[in-house]
Formats: structure tokens, C-alpha cells, sequence
């Protein structure tokens, strides 16, 4: 502020020099308040293995084995964007390497869960899990962190919200009471759409949604089955069933999402060639990630 003074000090009229410093200040303000936006997703992530050859009962080879990012395309959209920091973490990582608690969690503004199952996160690696306590709750640690003004989103797939026969298992969790949705209290959650599911719009005008053309929609494989809760805002669901797509809240201080199809294949194959879809998850970035 140095050079504020010196316009004050110069200036013939000590209103001007006060007008100069005042702009002067309000432009330090904006260059702190214009810090990136850091986000830490976690999950999406599989191992394809190729075909296995035996030549006799003692000798056999592996060949091919492909780790794979299902959300690679907006990832990579997100780090072209200099207004994102973008951390990722594979499911099996999680377990060894997801933050233990609210404070470390501050790190990131926003923490996207997508095709990770709780297991991954509320255990702890073998040489950890054979003592006790193993460590912080860390699901408890998502719902803390949430409430004290982080931001947290849950993507649809085979291993969130309820998932194909409980492998998701987030109903009765402490990251639930965090999202604006409440899982079901059954097995299986899923909703197999092979024929296609379409949306339809509650609130256009929502920073998340709004200045998008919803019509023709992206069209959607799947989804998981939810119920919406008391406070929670729908955007979007789905035409044909009216099942809930897109639902937000706040919790306590922060914010939570709740997307009950998939940011990728194979629920969302049609999702991720839709015109709009970069701008969509921009948008959700910058609510979720932005007081």
C-alpha cells in the first residue's frame, strides 16, 4: 500500500488522493480473492487386464493390464482452465492416501466422490487396520468439513450413493447427512436405462444450470435412485421417471451436490459428447467452490 500513500501525499486535492488509494485497495482485494479454485476427485478409476495364456499346469503369462481415468475428459478440461487446481486420486489410492480429517481436507474446495465406495475411505491400509484406533473417521471428516464450509459432491455410478448390490454402501454414513439426498435403504439403488433417460429443468435460473440449453437434452444410460430431503434444492430431474438428477443444498457453512447419474461412461457416454457439458461442470465448480 506503499504506493497508495505517495498518490495521497502528492495529490493537490486530499479527496483524489483518497479516491486513487481507495482503488488501489480494492484492487489488492480482488488479486487475493482471485485465487484458484482446488478441487480433489477421487474415484472413477479402473484396471483392465488382458488375456491370460497357460502353456501347461506350471507355466502361464498376463498380458495387457490398463489403468483407466472414466473422468479423464473433464479433468483434463478443468486443467486447461487456470482458474482450477485439480487433484486426482484413484479408488485404491484413497485408502492409504485420502485426507484424515477436516483441517487437512481444507487443502481443496471442493471434493467430488465418483465410483468410490465407502469402505475405500473409512478404512485404513492393513499395517494400520491391525491397530487400534486406526484413525480419524474420515467419513465423519467429509461431513465435518462440509459443514464448516468446504464443498463436497457425489456422482452417480456402480459404487456410490447405494451402487449395484450395496457396493457403494453410503446409506447411514456420515457423508449422507452431508448431501442434500438421502440414499435408499435397499441393495441395489440402480435404475439401468439402456433405451435413454432426458432431463427436465426445475430452476433454469440457478447460477449451476443457467445460460445452458437444455433442449435437445443429453441423453443418460443410468442413474441411482434417491430421495430428496426437506432442504434440499432440485435443479433437474429425469422426464421420464421424475426421479431427482441434479439436487444442492447448504450445510452449515458449505455446500453440497448431489448427481445421481454419471460425469462419465458408461451412464454418462451421452452425457460427456453434450455441447454443454464442460460449461455445466464450470459452473458447478465455480458455485460449489466460490462464497
Amino acid at each position: 500500500m506503499e504506493l497508495g500513500k505517495v498518490i495521497i501525499q502528492m495529490g493537490t486535492d486530499k479527496w483524489l488522493g483518497v479516491f486513487f488509494a481507495s482503488i488501489l485497495s480494492a484492487g489488492c482485494l480482488m488479486a487475493q480473492s482471485a485465487g484458484k479454485i482446488r478441487v480433489l476427485y477421487v474415484g472413477d478409476s479402473g484396471v483392465t487386464i488382458g488375456a491370460v495364456g497357460a502353456s501347461s499346469n506350471f507355466t502361464y503369462d498376463q498380458r495387457g493390464v490398463v489403468i483407466e481415468n472414466a473422468a479423464q475428459k473433464i479433468i483434463d478440461a478443468w486443467r486447461k482452465n487456470p482458474r482450477y487446481d485439480v487433484t486426482y486420486m484413484t479408488g485404491w489410492d484413497a485408502l492409504a492416501k485420502f485426507p484424515e480429517t477436516p483441517e487437512a481436507l481444507r487443502a481443496y474446495d471442493v471434493v467430488f466422490l465418483s465410483d468410490v465406495d465407502s469402505d475405500s475411505i473409512v478404512l485404513y491400509p492393513t499395517e494400520r487396520s491391525n491397530r487400534a484406533p486406526m484413525g480419524p473417521n474420515r467419513l465423519k471428516s467429509i461431513r465435518d468439513y462440509v459443514w464448516q464450509g468446504g464443498a463436497l459432491v457425489m456422482i452417480g455410478g456402480y459404487a456410490t450413493f447405494v451402487g449395484r448390490h450395496n457396493a457403494g454402501n453410503w446409506h447411514g454414513t456420515p457423508v449422507e447427512e452431508a448431501l442434500p439426498v438421502d440414499c435408499l435403504a435397499v441393495d441395489d439403488d440402480r435404475a439401468e436405462t439402456p433405451e435413454g433417460v432426458t432431463v427436465e429443468v426445475k430452476d433454469a435460473r440457478h447460477p449451476i444450470m443457467q445460460g445452458i440449453e437444455w433442449s435437445p437434452s443429453p441423453v443418460f444410460n443410468g442413474y441411482n435412485r434417491v430421495t430428496v430431503k426437506k432442504a434440499g434444492k432440485v435443479l433437474a430431474t429425469l422426464k421420464e421417471s421424475g426421479d431427482p438428477l441434479i439436487v444442492v443444498w447448504t450445510f452449515g457453512k458449505g455446500r453440497a451436490m448431489a448427481f445421481t447419474s454419471d460425469i462419465a461412461p458408461h451412464w454418462g457416454a451421452g452425457f460427456q459428447e453434450w455441447k454443454y457439458y464442460e460449461q455445466f461442470w464450470s459452473q458447478a465448480l465455480d458455485w460449489l467452490g466460490t462464497r
